[in-house]
């Protein structure tokens, strides 16, 4: 096997494969926009396409003490910003993690957040 950039000659294999296996479960990855793009192929073709996608995380620390309504209006703020900031800076998602189950609710109550499909994996470097 090997692993090499990806190339926009492959570009119709990745189509086929992605509407053969993924195409109910999410779009085509566009990897021209990644940071970087490859593909792991051996004699018989390629087998993955993948890619490094820059994100935009939103981290929040909230002080718990204070009322729901202070907090509440504090994420309006902080979504603001949020969403301006990312739009500027050519992002079309943002991403946040919660360990709590109620802020997590507040979110996509509040924010319009979705649960992603699929689970929410991590991995430290």
């Amino acid at each position: 096997m090997i692993v090499r950039v990806f190339q926009p000659s492959d570009l119709d294999e990745l189509k086929r494969i992605h509407s053969e296996h993924f195409a109910s479960e999410f779009e085509i990855p566009d990897f021209t926009q990644y940071l970087n793009a490859f593909v792991v192929e051996d004699e018989k073709g390629i087998i993955t396409f993948a890619g490094i996608r820059d994100i935009a995380e939103c981290v929040t620390v909230t002080d718990k003490s204070r009322c729901a309504k202070d907090r509440a209006k504090a994420l309006i703020n902080v979504l603001d910003v949020s969403v301006f900031t990312c739009a500027k800076m050519g992002y079309d998602q943002i991403y946040a993690w919660s360990q709590s189950p109620q802020w997590a609710k507040r979110l996509v109550k509040t924010a319009g957040f979705k649960t992603p499909k699929g689970q929410s994996l991590i991995l430290d470097l």
